[in-house]
């Protein structure tokens, strides 16, 4: 079955109502659509021409959002092949939305699951098409059988993927390409305003704080588990349990459905969240049977702290969904602040060095390539209280030890928190602006982080 999306920029008007038919057909609120039409230079800027994009979900062959659900929500409908949601195993933890490039599922605040775009699979069944593609008043939207290899899917705004979406695109007309330099203002036709234009789930410290939270305190435990394991200090079992299970509760708290956190460990085959959780969850059950009952063995000790470094490596790997790749390629890795705070614990203090100077090149570096304004002084407490002083007060000789670990902890919060700040979705919106400073501005184009245009990646 080859039927797939077929969308026409040169017909597109922006009409929306592709929009109202999806929220009619769904039972959607009046506000809510699981169809979005973007619009290229909606400002009309002389060097770029003005069209629109209709979009919504494509169903991919490879569909990113159920492979990295961790929660196992999403299924493949064997009739229509429409990819959809099960509301009842959802979990709310919106990383099926960090995963798709095409911005399509979303978080209902009302449930606290996600929804999104269901192909309209009850009519297909019927033998109709997509209530969008049957409503759109110029032809521009349908829904056609395209073969897979016929397909065109190259147009500015429509990420570039190996997932193989059933969308086909003609290709805009050379005409269709120059600057429109007589239109008026879009307005909505029926309220004569601007249409606001939706921007995707973002992601920022104000909402993903309990992660970061929650990943800062795993890395602190692993570390103290070091310490305990190198014979260093001695750790209270009783309160390395309390301390996990705040970290556990810091986690769920992410969750649209919390009650049903236990299912975030159904997709070790495929989902980074749920090898996190289940390697992070086996370190703080087998550390605290370590810590009560061999906390002679040190072999058994250091097995327990491998088991967590595996945990913060699958937590960095939950980012390579989005552009930048997986989080250990920044100075905020969890897994480099694990080791560096592991090896203040265990008092190998060679290693601690070593990896702060790694964390400063890659500290540099990326501040080289995400300059925000207003956050200078940010990076300057964090690369010289957190990264600078405790390089000098270790290479200076036998340091005090809670002075350089008290720096790298305040460090470490104040790079995690600019990592969130710094954190953005693949999207269409995102590559249509990406798209446009090129045409305006080449050479200015390369926005924040990684923005090189490459082909959105693909987890194996």
């Amino acid at each position: 079955m080859n039927c797939s999306f077929v969308f026409d920029a040169n017909r597109c008007t922006g009409c929306g109502a592709c929009q109202v038919a999806c929220t009619i057909e769904n039972g959607l609120a009046p506000d809510v659509s699981w169809r979005r039409v973007e619009t290229f230079n909606p400002r009309r800027h002389p060097l770029a021409p003005l069209f629109h994009l209709s979009l919504a979900c494509n169903h991919c062959a490879d569909a990113a959002c159920m492979r990295a659900c961790p929660a196992l929500a999403y299924a493949r409908e064997p009739v229509t092949l429409a990819v959809l949601i099960d509301a009842d195993k959802c979990i709310g933890c919106g990383y099926c939305a960090w995963a798709c490039p095409y911005d399509a599922p979303v978080f209902d605040e009302k449930t606290g699951v996600m929804s999104k775009c269901t192909w309209c699979a009850d009519r297909l069944r019927a033998g109709l098409k997509p209530a969008c593609a049957s409503h759109c008043p110029t032809g521009a939207l349908d829904y056609a059988d395209v073969p897979r290899a016929a397909r065109v899917l190259h147009i500015d705004g429509l990420p570039q993927t190996r997932l193989g979406p059933s969308l086909h695109v003609v290709p805009l007309k050379p005409g269709r390409l120059q600057p429109e330099m007589t239109a008026g203002e879009v307005v909505d036709p029926i309220v004569g305003t601007p249409p606001p234009a939706r921007t995707p789930t973002a992601i920022s410290l104000r909402t993903e704080w309990p992660l970061a939270a929650f990943t800062l305190v795993a890395a602190t435990l692993v570390a103290l588990v070091a310490g305990a394991a190198a014979g260093t200090f001695a750790l209270d079992w009783r309160l390395f349990a309390a301390a996990s299970a705040a970290g556990m509760a810091l986690a769920s708290a992410h969750l649209g459905r919390r009650t049903r956190a236990w299912r975030a460990v159904l997709n070790l085959r495929r989902s980074w969240l749920s090898r996190e959780v289940a390697a992070l969850s086996v370190f703080f059950g087998l550390a605290t049977w370590w810590l009560a009952l061999a906390p002679e063995s040190r072999a058994l000790g250091w097995a327990v702290t491998a088991v967590g470094f595996v945990g913060l490596v699958a937590a960095d790997q939950l980012y390579s969904v989005l552009p930048g790749g997986a989080g250990y390629r920044h100075s905020a890795g969890v897994t480099w602040i694990g080791l560096v705070l592991a090896a203040l614990a265990a008092r190998v203090n060679g290693l601690a060095a070593l990896v702060l100077l790694l964390q400063s090149g890659l500290y540099a570096h990326r501040k080289q390539i995400e300059r925000r304004p207003g956050q200078g002084w940010v990076s300057a407490v964090r690369a010289g209280a957190g990264l600078v002083a405790p390089l000098v007060l270790l290479f200076m000789g036998p340091p005090a030890e809670g002075a350089v670990v008290a720096l790298v902890v305040a460090g470490a919060v104040v790079d995690r928190c600019e990592f969130y700040t710094e954190l953005e979705r693949e999207s269409p919106r995102r590559q249509m602006d990406l798209a446009l400073a090129r045409r305006v501005a080449p050479g200015a184009a390369a926005g924040p982080r990684f923005a090189s245009g490459a082909p959105f990646p693909t987890s194996p």
